[in-house]
């Protein structure tokens, strides 16, 4: 055995020794010797891409709950932003932090795909306490979980075997590192610290990340259909026209196969007409004046699988 492949075995081991907490002992067991004969290589990378979904649910649970906890005001008003004066990336930073919860979300769509696509089940959600009381608290927390899943793929990278997992996996890691070099640039730190990044198992990812993960707790079903009616998931768009634009082509399907759409008027909010109600894009016409719309996008796979949205239109000529 060359040095590069004794490496990587040693790599493999390292990521399965370090998982017993997430699978059990006799599961790693099983796996491990699996592994080492050069069989259950599906089995193998089912396991390392349903702890990086574990990972991704993790980052999209904080990312929606801190922007749910704190408005805009309470960002500017931070500590850390005030540091950086009145900058781009301070003006418009609950806009970058919700594209990066958005990019998250992305994140564990594609890994459920993935994992479902292979024959596996996906890792389920887990019960989170983040802890955070301040914008600042939330900030700081960020950079630790961009930076640790920088570290995490890189070292879920030299785990899986399958090329084609291994593509996924790097597209994925590029996209932390541009997140945790925003982060840390915000924080005050170097945004590019090292000229390599270090890899790490899955018990010193646990390390950082398992401190936010609780008990007690329903925790919510795998969403295998997941719609979204609009920029963002539960979006809120404020315009002065009287037509608008909806558009649901962010709604996925585990199996990849088409979305049935259907669009409709929550009831309670004026009155709006619905052009081409049952496809990706649609038009909502305002037709009772100024105020509130509550417009509701209901996607159904071909398994029967279902997830619903509403965007909220504030109409203000």
């Amino acid at each position: 055995m060359t040095n590069t492949e004794t490496k990587k075995s040693t790599s493999r081991r390292d990521w399965f020794a370090g998982s017993a907490a997430l699978l059990g002992a006799g599961a790693i067991t099983s796996i491990l010797a699996r592994a080492q004969t050069g069989t259950g290589s599906v089995t193998n990378d089912i396991n390392i891409l349903n702890f990086a979904l574990r990972l991704e649910n993790l980052e999209s649970t904080f990312y929606s709950q801190g922007l749910a906890t704190f408005a805009p005001r309470d960002f500017q008003n931070s500590v850390t932003v005030q540091r950086i004066g009145g900058t781009k990336i301070g003006a418009n930073i609950v806009p970058y932090l919700s594209a990066i919860g958005q990019h998250e979300q992305d994140h564990v769509t594609k890994l459920i795909q993935t994992i479902t696509a292979l024959g596996g089940t996906p890792q389920p959600v887990d019960c989170y306490n983040f802890g955070f009381k301040t914008a600042d608290d939330f900030l700081q927390i960020a950079q630790a979980l961009e930076n640790t899943g920088v570290q995490a793929y890189d070292g879920a990278i030299a785990a899986l075997q399958n090329p084609n997992l291994q593509t996924t996996a790097a597209t994925i890691a590029t996209v932390e590192a541009r997140h945790a070099s925003f982060l840390n640039l915000l924080n005050l730190s170097l945004p590019f610290p090292t000229p390599f990044d270090t890899t790490q198992t899955m018990t010193q990812v646990l390390a950082t990340a398992g401190q936010y993960l609780t008990t007690g707790c329903t925790p919510k079903p795998i969403q295998l259909t997941y719609a979204q009616a609009g920029p963002t998931k539960h979006a809120i768009i404020t315009t002065n026209q009287s037509t608008v634009k909806l558009d649901a082509s962010k709604s996925t399907s585990a199996n990849g196969q088409p979305l049935t759409y259907l669009w409709n008027q929550d009831l309670g909010s004026p009155l709006a007409a619905i052009i081409n109600l049952t496809f990706p894009q649609a038009t909502a016409i305002l037709m009772g004046g100024p105020g509130e719309y509550s417009i509701a996008l209901k996607v159904v796979d071909s398994f029967g699988n279902a997830d619903q949205d509403v965007i909220k239109i504030i109409y203000q000529p």
